[in-house]
């Protein structure tokens, strides 16, 4: 995350952007259109909003919530009824021999570690709070293209 002025502010930390294979997206967590599949790639408006209900799932800190869709495949998500997309933590698997570990998938939203989610909302705090801005590419590093805060 860069501040307007371009410093580094936060990251890069290692994030986990994959959904999970439920019959709600067919079984397959590549379908970024359907609901609990991997998050779509594009711009997306932001604000930061309460912890979630359980702490196994979303951590205990605040979470980015990713919405709405501006452009990219995520605003052709969005369209077809996509929603809920936020950058959250929660606990880390100790099954080393999953591809993913440590982050376990999420249910369509992007998981950081607790530690790094709080750095993230500490670090947003900081640059003024409030809403912004972000990309999401293929590689699933996240670039915010407004103020208050400029990337992650």
């Amino acid at each position: 995350m860069y501040n307007n002025a371009g410093n580094l502010v936060f990251g890069p930390v290692e994030a986990l952007g994959r959904g999970s294979n439920l019959p709600t997206n067919g079984f397959d967590h590549t379908q970024w259109i359907k609901k609990d599949a991997d998050v779509p790639t594009g711009e997306y408006a932001t604000s930061v909003i309460a912890p979630g209900p359980s702490i196994f799932s979303y951590g205990p800190y605040n979470r980015v919530w990713l919405h709405p869709a501006l452009s990219g495949d995520a605003k052709i998500a969005e369209e077809a009824g996509r929603n809920g997309i936020l950058i959250h933590g929660g606990e880390l698997t100790t099954d080393k021999s999953l591809p993913w570990y440590p982050l376990r998938p999420t249910f369509g939203c992007i998981r950081l570690e607790n530690s790094n989610q709080k750095a993230l909302i500490e670090a947003i705090e900081h640059a003024g709070g409030g809403t912004g801005m972000i990309t999401i590419n293929n590689l699933l590093k996240i670039y915010e293209v407004n103020a208050p805060w400029n990337k992650i």
